[in-house]
C-alpha cells in the first residue's frame, strides 16, 4: 500500500476507499516509511496519538467490570494530510468509532469525563496534535428494511455513511473555507485501524 493518487495536485494520497490495516501496519506506513525519514513532525504526532489512545485504554482498565471485556473504541479512521505523502503534517485526523453500548455502561461515572473531552478540539488538538471526531458505533443486525430499525440504529448508519463519504473528499489546491460541490467526489482513501 502506498500513496499513489495526486488528489489535490500537491500531495499523493491513497486511492479512494477505506483500507483496513493493523495498528502496526499503520505505524509502518505513516511513520517508519522511508519517504518520511526526514520528517520533523510525524514521530511526535504519532506519539501524541498514542497518548490520546492511552486515555481510552486507561478507562477500559478502570471500568473493566462494567465493560465486561468490551473495548471503548471499535475502530479508528485515520485521514487528512497525515495519511498522505506530506512529510511534515501538523496533526493527524482521527475518527473514533466509539462502542456506544460500552460507553453507555460508564456514562456519568467518576473518571469517565474523558469520553467527552476526547472530542473537544480545544483540548485535544493542542495537547495531542490529534483532530478528533466521534462516530457512535453500534452493532446493527441488518440494513435491509432500514425504516423498521430503531432510531439510534438509523442515526448510526447515516452518520457512518456521511463520514465515510467525507473522509474521501479532498479540497482543490489552495482552497480554504467551506466545502464545495466540486470537492464532493471521492478523491483519496483513508485507513481503518483496530486499536
Amino acid at each position: 500500500m502506498d500513496f499513489s493518487v495526486k488528489a489535490n495536485g500537491v500531495e499523493f494520497f491513497l486511492p479512494p476507499g477505506r483500507f483496513h490495516v493493523a495498528y502496526e501496519e499503520a505505524h509502518a506506513l505513516l511513520v517508519e516509511n522511508e519517504r518520511f525519514r526526514g520528517s520533523e513532525t510525524r514521530p511526535q504526532i504519532w506519539d501524541g496519538f498514542e497518548d490520546y489512545l492511552a486515555r481510552f485504554f486507561a478507562l477500559e482498565d478502570h471500568f473493566s467490570d462494567l465493560l465486561e471485556g468490551q473495548p471503548l473504541i471499535h475502530r479508528l479512521w485515520l485521514g487528512g494530510s497525515y495519511v498522505s505523502s506530506k512529510v511534515n503534517p501538523s496533526n493527524i485526523d482521527v475518527a473514533v468509532l466509539v462502542n456506544a453500548p460500552g460507553e453507555e455502561r460508564i456514562k456519568g461515572k467518576p473518571r469517565a469525563g474523558w469520553m467527552t473531552r476526547a472530542f473537544d478540539r480545544h483540548v485535544v488538538l493542542p495537547d495531542f496534535r490529534v483532530s478528533s471526531l466521534r462516530i457512535s458505533y453500534r452493532p446493527v443486525r441488518s440494513v435491509f428494511k432500514s425504516r423498521t430499525l430503531a432510531a439510534e440504529d438509523q442515526d448510526y448508519l447515516r452518520e457512518r455513511g456521511a463520514w465515510d463519504d467525507w473522509w474521501q473528499r479532498c479540497r482543490p489546491p489552495g482552497a480554504k473555507g467551506a466545502p464545495t460541490l466540486e470537492s464532493a467526489e471521492p478523491r483519496r482513501g483513508y485507513l481503518e485501524v483496530a486499536p
